[in-house]
């Protein structure tokens, strides 16, 4: 019997020969063949009842389907829409089981580097899943990059939140006993004596999803001059534009050849968070609209030259 790693990486396996697939499918087998093909240590085809137990697998752990077209006599993923799943959703599960493989092996294999880093923060995920669930409020203790001790604070926790490998936990702070009705973010990895304590009962329903789609990151408090969202335009090389295709800046993003040149369009409210990835390119990329953030990109570069000065 397949031990739990292998299985984990048969069932990611079997999505990502499908996902390539797209529409065409794959009859039983022709991912045989491909899964034969898949892994240098050892043949990992199966039997049909045990494609069709991983098929079951895969739809109750993934939320993925994979069905078989009587008319193309072929097995095919299902998109999105059919499913009512969120791509990004799909996408963020099929990712964390690669991470769980590559995990596996960088124990086994000495070929594999990473960084030699601490992450901090996660260890209380559980407490925050636990209270947002439950609708606890959260209590923790909360020390911020420029401060020198901690401060209590109490949360009525909504989501928690991904962004750039670091995990946020989103909801409604209480302070001296009322609720301040604007949406809040801490790291986790600044979360410390973290515990879900009373329950609560949130009133208002709020779409925290909709909240941060104009944003991007976890940053939700505009420049000055910015309160809607707003059309901006960065120009960059074509080749330099590639980088931007596979990995975007925000999921608005639409990009343009125009003049030998890649424009790069984004439908945002813009916040320090923008200006500060666009600075992170330094020259390679450049913002032409509007007037009113360029102003200040200009500002930025302009202080960060004071100090060398």
């Amino acid at each position: 019997m397949a031990n739990k790693h292998n299985l984990i990486s048969r069932l990611t396996r079997i999505v990502e020969i499908f996902q390539l697939q797209g529409e065409n499918g794959l009859t039983f087998s022709e991912l045989n063949d491909k899964l034969k093909n898949s892994f240098i240590d050892e043949d990992h085809s199966v039997s049909l009842r045990t494609f069709q137990r991983d098929l079951k697998d895969i739809e109750s752990s993934l939320k993925i389907k994979i069905v078989y077209n009587k008319a193309k006599m072929k097995y095919i993923l299902l998109d999105d829409a059919t499913q009512k799943t969120s791509k990004n959703s799909q996408r963020f599960t099929i990712e964390s089981l690669k991470m769980l493989n590559i995990a596996q092996d960088v124990s086994n294999n000495d070929f594999i580097l990473i960084d030699n880093r601490k992450v901090t923060g996660l260890e209380n995920y559980s407490t925050i899943k636990e209270a947002i669930c439950l609708k606890k409020h959260l209590e923790f203790n909360y020390q911020k990059f420029d401060q020198y001790k901690a401060n209590k604070r109490k949360l009525m926790p909504m989501a928690l939140k991904e962004s750039k490998s670091r995990w946020y936990v989103v909801g409604f702070e209480i302070k001296d006993g009322l609720k301040i009705n604007t949406l809040k973010t801490f790291a986790l990895d600044r979360i410390y004596n973290c515990e879900a304590t009373t329950e609560f009962i949130l009133k208002d329903t709020i779409d925290i999803q909709n909240h941060f789609k104009d944003f991007m990151g976890v940053t939700t408090k505009p420049l000055d001059g910015f309160s809607e969202k707003t059309t901006v335009k960065i120009e960059t090389s074509i080749e330099y534009g590639k980088y931007f295709s596979t990995l975007p800046i925000h999921q608005s993003q639409k990009n343009e050849i125009e003049n030998g040149k890649t424009i790069i369009t984004l439908q945002v409210i813009p916040t320090m968070e923008l200006v500060a990835e666009i600075l992170s390119h330094n020259h390679q990329i450049k913002v032409i609209e509007p007037k009113e953030l360029v102003n200040i990109v200009k500002k930025t570069i302009s202080q960060n030259l004071k100090q060398y000065n």
